[in-house]
């Protein structure tokens, strides 16, 4: 049998129709919130909310980077399991910020919003309301709002695969309760060392109840239904020093052992000398908590502190006020403290509920025993330390007052009291500036 080539004057003849592309298959590496992948422990906490876990609660401690969490696992499960997913803040401006690094992820979630209220600027996320705040279609997607937007809106209409609630340890079990009707499955993201939910009722008849409904929603949930509760511990901070983790960890994370992953970074005077990451000063106070000794010293080093050099891994700058925060127990504190500092508008001045969740290069920090001759538990409040305790990555200076020792030695022996006994004692420790 002979093959004959085909004569090179007379082409082959073309094929009846050119077939069509074959459309490119998903990407199995590259999706969506594929960056949870990275962290062996974040993504447990996709592999447990895949499982169907009904609750999984997630510790963390501060600066693990819970929000980027938030939005990586909401862009997963949408994308890779077509889920519907809800995401609850506990405020407005945690909602924003949500909604802001979801916009970088995905096309496929909203903002809900007062229809009345101006458009807040929630980056490539769109806000919607009214009929607008629907899922679309048969897809994953992903709605955020606040608990009290949630709770105001209606099952049937836009009810979750899953609820995601953000900042959780300051939801109450009761608003936790109520989320449930949301979704059949429920992540609680959030930091235990944080302040406790603000409750203004009479909430006396719950005393010793491990499930009160007035409690942080996670530790009440973990109460009630025991290892039902998926429980994901977050290990790393990427804000705090080895330092800062040193002090705060033991005193107020005594179940939650973490350590720090934070890049190098600190300050430098104008000498060139390297600030202790740690640091305080103390005053001699005899007027209260109102004692302008107290709130000069807090504008002094602030001050000072905008003197200074901020050294990073990558370069080094002079530090500008948007750098710095002083925090305080009190409203009328923060107050003076920003007249004093009229010349720094951008120095970020506040009491500790209003800069949970903030972070600063350097913070100054009013102790909350400051000006007291007696322990109220306002100031014993150790979740309120924690926070003023954790908003810095470089540098932090505590303006002590000198006779807060002798009043938690006159104060009667309990877990806050003696939390702020070995607080004290160790800003005591830490070098004088």
């Amino acid at each position: 049998m002979r093959i004959l080539a085909p004569r090179p004057d007379i082409p082959n003849p073309a094929p009846a129709s050119t077939p069509a592309p074959r459309p490119t298959p998903p990407s199995l590496t590259q999706w969506p919130g594929s960056q949870i992948m990275a962290d062996p422990i974040t993504a447990r906490v996709l592999f447990s909310v895949w499982s169907g876990d009904p609750a999984v609660v997630v510790p963390s401690p501060p600066g693990a980077g819970k929000t980027r969490l938030v939005a990586l696992l909401a862009a997963a499960l949408a994308h890779r399991a077509d889920l519907r997913v809800g995401i609850a803040a506990q405020t407005r401006e945690q909602a924003v910020e949500i909604a802001r690094r979801l916009g970088t992820l995905t096309d496929r979630a909203a903002l809900m919003w007062k229809a009345k209220a101006p458009k807040p600027d929630s980056g490539a996320t769109p806000a919607v309301s009214g009929q607008k705040v629907r899922w679309p279609g048969e897809v994953g997607a992903i709605l955020i709002g606040t608990t009290a937007r949630w709770l105001f809106s209606d099952p049937d209409r836009v009810g979750a695969d899953v609820l995601i609630v953000d900042e959780s340890w300051q939801c109450t079990y009761a608003d936790l309760g109520a989320l449930g009707a949301m979704a059949r499955q429920v992540v609680c993201v959030g930091d235990p060392g944080q302040i406790d939910p603000v409750v203004t009722g009479d909430v006396s008849r719950w005393d010793g109840s491990d499930t009160a409904p007035n409690l942080p929603g996670p530790i009440a949930l973990q109460a009630a239904h025991g290892d039902a509760v998926g429980v994901v511990r977050l290990r790393h901070t990427w804000r705090l020093g080895a330092d800062t983790t040193a002090l705060i960890q033991p005193l107020f994370y005594p179940d939650l052992p973490f350590t720090s992953r934070r890049p190098p970074e600190h300050l430098t005077d104008a000498g060139g000398v390297v600030l202790p990451e740690l640091a305080h000063r103390a005053v001699t106070v005899t007027g209260g908590p109102s004692d302008p000794a107290l709130v000069t010293a807090c504008a002094q080093r602030a001050r000072e502190l905008a003197g200074a050099v901020l050294v990073t891994a990558e370069d080094q700058r002079p530090m500008s006020a948007a750098d710095i925060a002083v925090v305080v127990p009190h409203v009328t504190q923060a107050a003076a403290i920003r007249a004093l500092l009229s010349d720094h508008p951008d120095v970020l001045v506040g009491t500790a509920n209003s800069l949970q969740g903030l972070e600063r290069a350097a913070v100054v920090v009013l102790h909350p025993l400051a000006g007291y001759r007696t322990a109220e538990p306002f100031s014993l409040d150790p979740g309120r330390a924690c926070v003023m305790l954790s908003r810095h990555r470089a540098h932090m200076s505590v303006v002590i007052d000198d006779a807060s020792a002798e009043v938690l030695a006159y104060t009667a022996p309990s877990t806050a009291q003696g939390t702020n006994t070995a607080l004290l004692a160790a800003l005591h420790r830490t070098p004088a500036v």
